[in-house]
């Protein structure tokens, strides 16, 4: 294919497609405002809302004094008991 050819079909590809463009005003206006659209939106949204709050209710939070802490099951060994008093070096029995 020659420089020219090559060219010529850029140009007919170019044209082509911007016949099949959107106008650039066309594009760059804002398009009018749907008044009843905004209002089903803030109307969804408000009942979205409420929705939301209706069914979200926290639950009560538990007392400081009745809390455990995760990992207190490594703190209990075997053999506890007996670290849990003195011995009696005297011999003395009770």
């Amino acid at each position: 294919m020659t420089d020219e050819r090559l060219h010529q079909a850029f140009d007919d590809l170019r044209r082509s497609e911007g016949m099949q463009a959107p106008r650039f005003e066309r594009l760059w206006k804002p398009r009018p405002a749907r008044r009843h659209s905004k209002l089903a939106a803030a109307v969804l949204l408000v009942a979205v809302m409420l929705t939301a709050i209706a069914v979200h209710r926290p639950e009560p939070q538990p007392s400081i004094s009745t809390w455990r802490a995760p990992t207190d099951f490594l703190l209990r060994t075997p053999g506890q008991e007996l670290l849990g008093s003195l011995p009696d070096l005297k011999g003395n029995a009770e």
